[in-house]
């Protein structure tokens, strides 16, 4: 499924840039948006009902593929905004289809 990077300010070009950088990060890890999102929600579960406890932890395939997301977010930030004086605060990476279509990135 097709990405959405939101960032207001950003050029489309820099939003496809941060777009690319997420997907080659996923694709690198083996992991689909999709993946990465279902397991994100399982730690963050795991965090919220348990308190991070070890007894409780996710397997390590969920661990993984939330990792590969966070990394995943972080590259599209950092390609995105590269040369930018000052980082944003606020972004979004996110399935194309649930977007409005605003500062779409491919």
């Amino acid at each position: 499924m097709p990405m959405i990077l939101r960032l207001s300010g950003a050029t489309d070009e820099e939003l496809a840039r941060g777009v690319a950088a997420a997907q080659a990060v996923l694709a690198a890890a083996g992991v689909t948006l999709e993946q990465g999102e279902r397991a994100l929600w399982e730690r963050e579960g795991w965090d919220i009902a348990h308190d991070f406890a070890d007894d409780k932890l996710p397997p390590e395939s969920v661990m993984a593929a939330a990792s590969a997301l966070d990394k995943a977010h972080w590259a599209a930030m950092e390609a995105c905004c590269a040369g930018w004086a000052e980082k944003p605060a606020g972004w979004q990476l996110e399935h194309a289809d649930d977007c409005s279509g605003q500062d779409r990135g491919g």
